[in-house]
C-alpha cells in the first residue's frame, strides 16, 4: 500500500466516523427532544382536562367529553382517566386507547407528582393535581404518531446523508490525493529513467516553491556529486589500467627473452615459467579493467551494424584452439519456430566477438571432457546461443554471484582466473539488450544461455 493510498484510506475513515458519530448525536437530540415535547402536550392535555372539569361551572362530564372529542389539538389515539382522591374514576375520554394502570400507579403519583412511561407504540403521563378542594390524579396516554414520522424521516436522512457523504469523500479522497501527488509520481518516473548511464539528466526545476521543487532540487545536487564521483572512478579505472599496460608488457616481453635462454637452471626456470604465468594472469586482469570502463563509457547503441551470430562463433574459434587446441567444440543450429531461420543479430562485432570469446573460454576452462556444445536455437521469442560443458558446477546460492566482480564459484578453486569473464560478457550483453543466464540442466553440467528477443531485432534495438 503506497502513501497516497494510506492517506486517503485514513482521510476518508476519519471522516467517515466523524459524520457518523455526528449523524448519531443529531438522530438521538432529536428523538430526545421528541419525547420531552410529546410529554409537555401530555402533561398540558392532563392539566387542561382537570381544570375544566373541576374548576369551570359550566362545564360537566359530558360536555368535557365533546370538547375533548373536538378539540384541534386532540393526540392521536389518546385516552385520558380522572381519578379523585378516594381513586375512583371521575372521568374517561371516548377513545378506546389501552392504558395500563394500577393503583400502585396512582400511590406513586401521589408521593413524586408525576411519571412518563412507554409501552408499546404508546406513552403514558400520570400526574397528582392538588387542589384546594380535592385532590386529583390524572392519566394521558397517546401515540405520538406524527413525531415518530418525523424521526423516522430524520433517520432515513441521515442514513442517506451517511452513505453519500462516506461514498463522496472516499471518492475525492483518492481523487485529490491522486491529483495532488502526481507531481511526485512525475519526479519518480524520471528519477527511474536515470542509470549510469546517463547520470547528466536532471529534474527539471519550476519556479514554483513547494515541496516537491525542493525536493528535485537536493536530488539533483546529489547526482552531481554522484556523477562527479562516477566519472571520477572510471577515469581513474581506465588510466590505471592503461597506465598498467605498458609496464607488464615489458616485463612478459623482458621474461619470454630470458626464458629463450638455453643455460637456466632448471629451477630458476620453472620459477621464471611460474611468474610469466602469474604476469600473463595480471595482464589479462588489466585488459579485462580496461574494457569494462571502455564498456561504461558507451552511453548508446552506436555504431550497430548486422551481425550473423554463427559467423561471430567462428570467428571466435581460432584464438579458443591456439589457448585449448584438445577442446572439441560441438556446433549445431535448431530451429524452433515457424519462421525460416535467421541468424542474424544487431550489435558491435568487436564487443560482441570478446563476450562470446569469454563464454567459450569459461565452458573450455571447466570442461572434464575435452568438449564443449555450442547451440544456436531460434524460438518464436528469441534468438538463443547456448554454451554447456560437462563438468564440476557451483553450488546453487553461487549461481547470482557468477556475474559478480571477482566473485567465483566453488568449482573455480583450482583454476586459474581474474572473476571477471563473466561479468564482462553480462555487460556486454546488456550493452546490446540481451540478457545471459547461467543454468545448470543436469548434474555435472553447466550452461549459459544468452537471449536476444526476436522483437528488438526487427525494431532495430539491437
Amino acid at each position: 500500500m503506497n502513501l497516497k493510498q494510506r492517506f486517503s484510506i485514513l482521510f476518508s475513515l476519519l471522516f467517515s466516523i466523524i459524520l457518523g458519530i455526528a449523524c448519531f448525536f443529531i438522530y438521538a437530540l432529536f428523538a430526545d427532544y421528541r419525547m420531552e415535547e410529546f410529554k409537555d402536550r401530555l402533561a398540558e392535555k392532563a392539566e387542561t382536562t382537570i381544570k375544566l372539569l373541576l374548576e369551570v361551572q359550566e362545564v360537566d362530564e359530558q360536555l368535557l367529553k365533546i370538547i375533548d372529542q373536538n378539540s384541534i389539538h386532540k393526540l392521536y389515539d389518546e385516552k385520558v382517566l380522572i381519578f379523585n382522591d378516594k381513586q375512583e374514576l371521575v372521568y374517561s375520554s371516548f377513545d378506546d386507547a389501552p392504558i395500563r394502570w394500577d393503583k400502585e400507579d396512582l400511590d406513586f403519583l401521589k408521593i413524586h407528582g408525576a411519571f412518563f412511561r412507554t409501552y408499546s407504540n404508546y406513552e403514558v403521563y400520570g400526574m397528582y393535581y392538588d387542589s384546594n378542594r380535592k385532590d386529583y390524579f390524572a392519566l394521558v396516554t397517546a401515540e405520538d404518531k406524527y413525531g415518530k414520522r418525523k424521526l423516522d424521516y430524520l433517520k432515513y436522512l441521515l442514513v442517506a446523508t451517511f452513505i453519500s457523504g462516506t461514498v463522496l469523500v472516499w471518492f475525492l479522497s483518492f481523487y485529490l490525493s491522486k491529483k495532488g501527488l502526481k507531481p511526485l509520481d512525475n519526479v519518480r518516473i524520471q528519477i527511474s529513467e536515470i542509470t549510469d548511464k546517463n547520470l547528466n539528466i536532471r529534474l527539471p526545476i519550476s519556479s514554483k516553491n513547494n515541496e516537491i521543487n525542493a525536493l528535485s532540487k537536493s536530488f539533483n545536487q546529489m547526482i552531481d556529486r554522484i556523477e562527479r564521483a562516477y566519472q571520477s572512478q572510471k577515469e581513474f579505472t581506465g588510466n590505471a589500467s592503461h597506465e598498467l599496460r605498458t609496464p607488464i608488457t615489458r616485463i612478459v616481453t623482458q621474461l619470454e627473452n630470458i626464458l629463450k635462454t638455453e643455460d637456466l637452471a632448471l629451477q630458476v626456470r620453472q620459477t621464471l615459467q611460474r611468474i610469466s604465468e602469474d604476469t600473463y594472469q595480471l595482464s589479462d586482469l588489466v585488459s579485462s579493467l580496461l574494457l569494462l570502463s571502455k564498456i561504461d563509457y558507451q552511453t548508446e547503441s552506436q555504431n550497430f551494424q548486422t551481425i550473423r551470430l554463427d559467423e561471430l562463433i567462428f570467428a571466435c574459434l581460432p584464438s579458443l584452439q591456439s589457448q585449448y587446441p584438445y577442446i572439441k567444440v560441438q556446433f549445431e543450429i535448431e530451429n524452433q519456430s515457424n519462421d525460416e531461420i535467421n541468424l542474424e543479430v544487431k550489435g558491435d562485432e568487436n564487443l560482441l566477438k570478446i563476450a562470446i570469446s569469454n563464454l567459450l573460454k569459461n565452458a573450455c576452462k571447466y570442461s572434464d571432457n575435452q568438449q564443449i556444445d555450442c547451440v544456436i536455437c531460434q524460438t518464436e521469442t528469441a534468438l538463443q546461443l547456448i554454451i554447456r560443458n560437462s563438468g564440476e558446477t557451483p553450488q546453487k546460492i553461487e549461481i547470482n554471484e557468477l556475474f559478480t566482480p571477482f566473485k567465483r564459484g566453488q568449482n573455480a578453486k583450482h583454476k586459474t582466473g581474474s572473476g571477471l569473464g563473466l561479468m564482462i560478457a553480462k555487460r556486454i550483453f546488456q550493452y546490446h539488450q540481451a540478457q545471459i543466464d547461467f543454468e545448470i540442466p543436469a548434474k555435472n553440467l553447466n550452461q549459459l544461455r544468452v537471449c536476444f528477443l526476436i522483437s528488438e531485432i526487427k525494431n532495430g534495438h539491437y
